[in-house]
């Protein structure tokens, strides 16, 4: 089962983030200085321009990418920050000036407070045309010269080297354009190898990505040719930093001198208002031989108080990859190609703390409130105004025949059977898999192998029921669940819906003009080109000489990853605000009510023709506009601080055994290996049975074990009084690894005491 991005950020921070053997970090005086980091900041460049509406402007009063220039600035002395980074994705689009034009600005703050930077081009700042580039444009090569650091940048013009000096110790890092392509990685190695002498930083934009766990380092093709083209045979690289895959991930790998390089990825643009406003800070600690981060967003503390969010507008974030402790004795690392300098007298205090402290300076963060896990299938809020629930059978695993039904509407019977195959060969283009968000409480979905080039497997509502008729006049909120296969490509794939109203919009009672396209469906849930998740639907509100087409758009969306999808049409406000992980998205409709229908059947699978390539979930539709609390992502227990209100109770310390030993491979100092817990328990106890009822993956990571959700154990055979039957517990579990074991293997067993906190039906 794979943890929504969010959810497993948050789950794993009780890991420890220290390495076996890792020292302590001394709370005097120390010789430290603090590397700034600037993850992708396309979505800040592109809506904070005019032709975008300057979106953040207009909310908050402020831009994020300028407030991270300016708080970088303004701190380069007191927090010592003497260069700064930019791992690429600059903008969002290429080839429009207006948003290199934000970019351009944000970055002259660092420049006008002569606070070198390094800059290299990701994917969406490249055209591959030498002729329309506009990063040489602007980002010449005389402003990167106008940096005393700089060192000189290959023939392209998109790929650049710095040196800078900090505590007595002189770096280089290495800043390569998008893509690392051969010719990219051998001017890389020729400066490398011009300076033998110092330690380089390797920054670019793709290089590790993150599982689908959203915490585990995955290596990726592009991160292995640079290993094998240049790191690994390099030891002067040491650390490595990229952007491009969303999240946060963090590596520790072994060159071929038997020495230690870190890889960390940080990208937070698919996050929360295209990133928040967060930039990166990495310690360089040479008192406690270390490297340590922190991930802070100096623009959350600059919003209006009424527009903040609690579980998005966190200025420090709390994830096991933003806040890592990295050991490294300096001196022994760089022996190989370095002579040991002199030490500097240890003069700074705790920086990472120093720059928490003073992004919270005047703050007070909103309390964040996670989701749990569903216990049971039934473990979703009912809301009132339902109109359709479909949910998946995981007993019908498998492909599905054609006129079976597919997905069962829970509420109303509109149940949706699989249409008849529109090629041979294609029964397998459609199956029942039970393959599933981890927070959605039906186990099951449909996955669907279809393109836009005639492959077009669908299930879809029978003709004559009611919701085919809904225009939803007083609003609605549209929920589901879709992952995008990993196989997806633009070529093949592009504009392909997963949910869409059969009929066209020249079909709708009384429409004078669609506004975009007669033979366009009149709702369409689909991804574009660019992998953006596409709202695209007609409102049944005339405006001017007829109804008018309303889109929402994500960003890049990540495949091989469920993601929650939520629209929530306010019918008085007339918004339409779409939500991806409980987010809202950055473009949103306005003047926007209601779905205009043809009364034709709903489908999943497709739309007009263009197939989907991915799974699809439980998706639900209710006739008004909700609050997230009452989504598919929530559950419909009560919280632990409720149950003395309806009576149960049941002993309050119980000792629960796993009931199999834990067995753990080599274990490799900050190498995450994932361990299933077993899926029975014994509980010592008089007072009745327990059974651990949810199974969850747990990872060894930076020397401790820890499950990714707490063990959920049922205890059906307690005592009650009153009218509850069972209750549910979380069971926090860790098993620390010895601290001074470089590698260990064995068994253990482990026996948790626990005192009870009740969940109850």
């Amino acid at each position: 089962m794979t943890l929504p991005r969010r959810l497993a950020l948050a789950a794993v921070t009780i890991a420890c983030a220290a390495f076996p053997g890792a020292a302590s970090a001394q709370d005097g005086p120390r010789s430290s200085f603090l590397l700034g980091v600037l993850p992708d900041t396309q979505f800040y460049s592109r809506y904070s321009t005019a032709g975008a509406g300057d979106l953040f402007m207009a909310r908050y009063g402020t831009e994020p990418y300028i407030e991270q220039t300016k708080w970088l600035a303004a701190n380069k002395d007191n927090l010592k920050i003497p260069f700064v980074t930019h791992l690429g994705d600059i903008v969002d689009r290429a080839t429009v000036t207006q948003e290199w034009d934000v970019a351009s600005e944000a970055m002259k703050v660092l420049d006008d407070a002569k606070l070198p930077y390094s800059i290299a081009n990701g994917n969406h700042d490249a055209t591959q045309n030498p002729a329309t580039e506009l990063f040489p444009r602007y980002f010449p090569n005389s402003r990167a010269a106008a940096q005393a650091t700089f060192g000189g940048r290959d023939a392209s013009g998109l790929s650049e080297w710095h040196t800078f000096t900090a505590e007595g110790r002189k770096f280089l890092v290495l800043a390569l354009a998008w893509p690392a392509d051969n010719a990219t990685i051998a001017w890389g190695k020729s400066v490398v190898e011009a300076n033998p002498t110092l330690p380089v930083i390797l920054t670019t934009h793709d290089l590790l990505a993150i599982k689908s766990d959203a915490v585990s380092p995955l290596e990726t093709e592009s991160g292995l040719r640079l290993w094998e083209g240049l790191i690994k045979d390099h030891d002067q690289i040491f650390l490595t930093v990229n952007g491009h895959s969303h999240g946060s991930a963090h590596l520790r790998k072994t060159n071929d001198f038997g020495h230690s390089v870190d890889q960390i990825v940080w990208d937070y643009q698919m996050a929360y208002q295209g990133g928040n406003g967060y930039l990166g800070l990495i310690e360089f600690d040479f008192t406690n031989r270390r490297m340590a981060t922190t991930v802070v967003s100096p623009w959350v503390r600059l919003k209006p108080k009424n527009t903040l969010v609690g579980e998005y507008d966190i200025a420090v974030k709390p994830g096991p990859n933003e806040n890592l402790t990295m050991p490294i004795d300096w001196n022994q690392r760089f022996a190989g190609f370095q002579s040991a300098p002199a030490p500097v007298a240890a003069a700074n205090g705790d920086l990472v703390a120093a720059a928490k402290a003073k992004v919270l300076e005047g703050f007070e963060e909103p309390e964040v409130v996670l989701p749990k896990l569903p216990l049971n299938s039934a473990d979703f809020p009912e809301v009132a105004g339902t109109v359709a629930h479909w949910r998946f059978d995981p007993a019908k695993a498998g492909a599905l025949p054609v006129g079976d039904v597919g997905a069962k509407d829970i509420v109303a019977g509109a149940d949706m059977r699989r249409a008849a195959l529109t090629g041979p060969s294609q029964l397998d283009d459609l199956k029942i898999s039970t393959d599933h968000h981890a927070l959605s409480s039906d186990a099951a979905s449909a996955c669907f192998a279809n393109n836009n080039a005639g492959r077009n497997s669908f299930i879809n509502t029978a003709t004559g029921q009611a919701i085919n008729a809904n225009a939803f006049p007083n609003g609605f909120t549209f929920e589901t669940f879709i992952k995008i296969d990993a196989n997806w490509t633009a070529a093949t794939n592009q504009w392909n819906g997963a949910i869409s109203r059969e009929g066209v919009r020249r079909e709708v009672a009384n429409v004078l003009n669609p506004g975009y396209n007669y033979d366009e469906p009149t709702f369409a849930l689909g991804v574009s080109n660019l992998r953006e998740i596409q709202w695209n639907a007609l409102g049944i509100s005339a405006q001017g000489n007829g109804y008018r087409e309303r889109t929402n758009w994500s960003g890049e969306i990540l495949t091989d990853r469920w993601i929650h999808i939520a629209n929530v049409n306010d019918p008085v406000a007339k918004t339409s605000t779409l939500y991806v992980d409980g987010a809202p998205v950055l473009r949103n409709s306005i003047d926007a009510v209601g779905l205009a229908t043809a009364n034709q059947p709903w489908r999943i699978g497709s739309t007009k023709g263009s197939g989907w390539l991915g799974c699809v979930g439980e998706t639900r539709i209710v006739d008004h506009a909700t609050t997230p609390d009452q989504w598919l992502t929530q559950r419909r227990y009560f919280p632990a601080e409720e149950a003395a209100a309806v009576g149960g109770t049941v002993p309050a310390t119980l000792s629960l055994t796993l009931g199999a030993p834990a067995t753990f491979g080599a274990f490799t100092p900050g190498v995450a290996k994932e361990y299933t817990a077993a899926t029975t328990a014994t509980v010592i106890s008089t007072a009745g049975d327990a059974t651990l009822t949810t199974s969850e993956p747990g990872h060894l990571v930076n020397g401790a074990f820890s499950l990714a959700q707490p063990l959920r154990v049922e205890l059906s055979k307690a005592t009650w009084t009153g009218p509850v039957s069972n209750a549910v517990v979380d069971v926090a579990f860790r098993q620390a690894i010895a601290a001074n074991d470089a590698l260990r293997t064995g068994t253990y067993a482990k026996t948790l005491t626990f005192t009870l906190a009740t969940t109850t039906p």
